[in-house]
């Protein structure tokens, strides 16, 4: 059922393509691939496509952090400037742990994730990127705060660690004792699903300047491979099963949009508690042309992984997620409530058609109308049709994320509704 969730909703809102994976018991027992790898040609998505996973990189970046962590290689609760050779926070940066860097507590900004580059082009080094990109928001270890440039932080803090080459050492120590045969933190040359922007439009592959928390490129059977070696009981040698379980438990509550999909986040994996008490790990991804997503029950062996190549597919994977979790028997996992966002705009639709219809009529009245009144709808109305008008002109806005088919119709439903309180606040009033 799930599969054709899927397909009735990537038409609906006009995603081109994905790669479907459902786990059970720990083991892959349906995958489906879905629609076109690239529109321009009328390829075929197929199920060894590969993808940008953008932030699934992090937590299996995490697994590399913990890996080192395991075999005594690094500490995980010491200041990461004992590492660090090549670049380094300044002087009054307060102390700043791996731990930290891998839960997102480190206190670092969420960085510049629009730094893309051609696989070919000049692109700033890991350190030249982080020293214009490193910012501190908050003290360490008190809150908190999805850091893209924290993850490539801890890229270099691996990197120097080992004195190896980050993508080396990843593909040696994790990727390629996973099977992941197809993943790699670097760019390969490798045919690729085609991405798709959030108008349709094609997308061609780039590269980030750090690695750590979106540079991954995998397909779907190497995200599964990766999944079920998180789950209980998988026999995999990278990592104990005390290491994996320290990287599902929450260590903090999630805040802000975050914590309307988590309870917590562990060490590279967001956690929530399901509707009958287990727990829940997970991650996605979100990238210029590309999304992702893998979501795991690691006491059962259940888990799905969704890759797409559109921006536009937020509202079909929370629809698979909906799906999946009531074939599970519980209530929708937190990323389903993205379609919450689908019912709110359709009701503000109605509500803001509704008021645009009354004031137009209380215009056509043409009764006294206080100045205060007129005042003030003049200016709400100025505001609704402002607003569209400015999104329309952003590249980006998380509304677009979310609402990617129904945004266009609140905006003009928005501007509809703002000119009807400009003409109630402009119309004169009829003598009588």
């Amino acid at each position: 059922m799930t599969i054709q969730v899927a397909i009735d909703r990537m038409d609906r809102d006009d995603v081109p393509g994905m790669v479907i994976v459902l786990l059970r018991a720990g083991e892959p027992v349906a995958t489906a691939a879905l629609g076109l790898a690239d529109r321009t040609t009328g390829r075929a998505m197929t199920e060894d496509a590969l993808f940008r996973t953008e932030s699934i990189s992090k937590p299996v970046t995490a697994w590399g952090a913990m890996r080192l962590a395991q075999t005594g290689r690094l500490d995980l609760d010491a200041p990461i400037t004992a590492c660090l050779t090549r670049w380094q926070p300044s002087e009054t940066t307060p102390d700043i742990t791996v731990r930290q860097l891998l839960s997102h507590t480190a206190g670092i900004g969420q960085g510049d994730f629009a730094a893309r580059y051609a696989p070919a082009a000049l692109r700033p080094g890991l350190t030249e990127h982080l020293a214009g990109d490193f910012r501190m928001i908050a003290t360490p270890g008190t809150a908190f705060a999805y850091s893209n440039t924290g993850y490539n932080l801890l890229e270099l803090v691996i990197e120097d660690c080992t004195g190896e080459d980050f993508g080396a050492f990843m593909a040696r120590e994790v990727l390629r004792p996973l099977g992941m045969s197809s993943a790699s933190y670097d760019w390969t040359d490798a045919v690729m699903a085609m991405g798709h922007d959030l108008h349709g439009l094609p997308v061609t592959p780039y590269v980030y300047p750090g690695r750590g928390s979106g540079g991954l490129f995998a397909t779907a059977g190497d995200v599964a491979r990766f999944a079920a070696a998180s789950l209980s009981g998988a026999d995999q040698r990278v990592l104990a099963p005390a290491s994996v379980a320290a990287l599902h438990s929450p260590r903090n509550e999630v805040s802000g949009l975050f914590g309307y999909a988590a309870g917590g986040y562990g060490l590279g994996h967001f956690t929530e508690t399901l509707s009958d008490g287990r727990t829940a790990v997970w991650h996605g991804g979100q990238g210029y042309g590309w999304m992702s997503h893998m979501h795991l029950v690691p006491e059962t062996g259940d888990g799905i992984i969704i890759l797409s190549n559109s921006q536009r597919a937020w509202p079909v994977f929370a629809a698979i997620l909906r799906d999946w979790s009531g074939s599970l028997g519980v209530a929708p996992v937190g990323m389903a409530r993205v379609l919450w966002a689908e019912t709110a705009a359709r009701t503000a639709i109605v509500l803001a058609l509704v008021g645009a219809t009354l004031t137009f009529w209380i215009a056509h009245l043409g009764r006294p109308r206080p100045r205060v009144v007129r005042v003030g709808a003049g200016g709400i109305a100025v505001a609704l049709i402002v607003w569209p008008l400015w999104a329309a002109a952003q590249d980006y806005l998380f509304l677009f994320s979310i609402l990617p088919g129904v945004w266009p119709w609140l905006g003009a439903a928005s501007a509809v509704a703002g000119l009807g309180l400009g003409t109630m606040a402009l119309v004169p009033v009829r003598r009588r």
